[in-house]
């Protein structure tokens, strides 16, 4: 049976809950989906700020939830990504690249639908990074933050379906991506009121992640996520980064 570790950098056990059913109906019959909230930290991840200490929130739940199959960070910035794979020898996907990464393979234009304005630059950045951003026509804020995303807030689905209209009218977008592990359970209703692919990470990242694991692919231990030295750590002793640290897989 194959067991995904979904792991919510943020506090909010909704969007844990929300993100769980998602992956839990994208992936076959038999799978289970172990869903962790982070116990502390930024109830939504907004700032880099937020990112930073969400990335430590990540390594702490890798070290929590030791032995599972795969993994994936259910937020769309990927905090602590790096870390998690030098943490496991098991595959481990963030949302946001497994968002881009589906955009790419269905369109050859994509826009991103994303939730404050702060955030454009670090998206654009991620973008270049993956060798994406010639492909992207535009990154565009709702001026909505991630504590009012979902299914329970109506008008912000409605806000994502007129952003994703204007960016195909205007901009020639052939498939949406969004921001944000939230919004994974409207994906389904903007992309019928929009009428091109929309892209979400936690579907098509549970999905990828398994195919990794499906194909005995797992993370390489040669070289940038090797497991970590045996340094020692001050004050915080449960963290201390033996060799290797979370069960090999």
């Amino acid at each position: 049976m194959f067991r995904l570790g979904l792991l919510n950098p943020n506090t909010s056990d909704r969007h844990t809950v929300s993100m769980c059913a998602v992956a839990e109906a994208a992936l076959p019959g038999g799978c289970r989906v172990v869903a962790a909230t982070a116990p502390r930290g930024p109830s939504s991840i907004e700032s880099a700020a937020d990112s930073a200490v969400a990335a430590a929130e990540v390594v702490a739940l890798m070290r929590a939830h030791q032995g599972l199959d795969a993994y994936l960070i259910g937020c769309f910035g990927d905090p602590g990504l790096d870390a998690a794979r030098e943490l496991t020898g098991a595959p481990v996907v963030g949302a946001g690249e497994a968002s881009c990464l589906a955009a790419a393979l269905v369109a050859r234009r994509f826009a991103v639908v994303t939730t404050l304005p702060r955030g454009v630059p670090g998206i654009e950045d991620g973008l270049e990074r993956r060798g994406l951003r010639s492909r992207c026509v535009g990154v565009v804020p709702l001026d909505i933050p991630v504590a009012e995303q979902g299914a329970d807030h109506g008008d912000t689905t409605d806000a994502i379906v007129r952003a994703g209209e204007e960016l195909v009218r205007e901009r020639g977008a052939e498939a949406l991506v969004l921001a944000c592990g939230a919004m994974a359970e409207v994906a389904e209703t903007v992309q019928a009121a929009v009428g091109v692919p929309v892209c979400e990470g936690v579907a098509f990242g549970a999905l990828l992640v398994h195919s990794l694991w499906r194909a005995g692919l797992r993370t390489s231990k040669a070289g940038a996520y090797a497991w970590p030295e045996p340094t020692p750590y001050a004050a915080i002793p449960e963290a201390r980064a033996d060799t290797p640290s979370v069960t090999q897989q």
